[in-house]
């Protein structure tokens, strides 16, 4: 399979596995660049370096404009999974994970790496201990991008 069918595939897998959420998690939600920026804003996060690196966030309050503090909300990075061999969360489940997608979970106490089965409909909400606890094996994987033609 070609990367760029790869990619589509992993986004449309993403967009079911929130479809999922939405429905198991109450407050789920996926926020729009003001809200991100005013939830970057109470965490004291550098937007421009980490805008891509949550896909959703829990809110704990009535509505999203009673956020006051990140006691308020849970950020949420999304990774999905349809795999036969994987018949109990979070076991045995392989996904991609970017720096800035980790640097930020290893920092802020109030985000949660969410893994969904689009088959088995399930998630499991997991804190950076525990994501590091499951971790078997971990490599690199360099994203190059060339420049445009002049």
């Amino acid at each position: 399979m070609s990367q760029r069918k790869q990619n589509i595939k992993n986004l449309n897998t993403e967009k079911e596995g929130i479809v999922i959420l939405r429905t198991l998690v109450d407050g789920f939600m996926v926020p729009d660049k003001e809200q991100r920026l005013y939830l970057y804003n109470i965490l004291d996060v550098d937007y421009k370096k980490y805008s891509r690196s949550i896909d959703g966030v829990i809110i704990h309050v009535p509505t999203f404009e009673e956020i006051k503090s990140k006691k308020d909300f849970t950020l949420v990075e999304i990774k999905t999974t349809n795999s036969k061999s994987v018949t109990e969360l979070p076991y045995g489940v392989f996904f991609g994970f970017t720096q800035n997608e980790e640097d930020l979970f290893k920092k802020l106490d109030n985000y949660r790496l969410c893994i969904v089965h689009t088959g088995l409909k399930k998630h499991i909400l997991l804190t950076y201990k525990e994501y590091e606890s499951l971790i078997c094996n971990k490599r690199i994987q360099y994203q190059i991008n060339f420049r445009s033609k002049d």
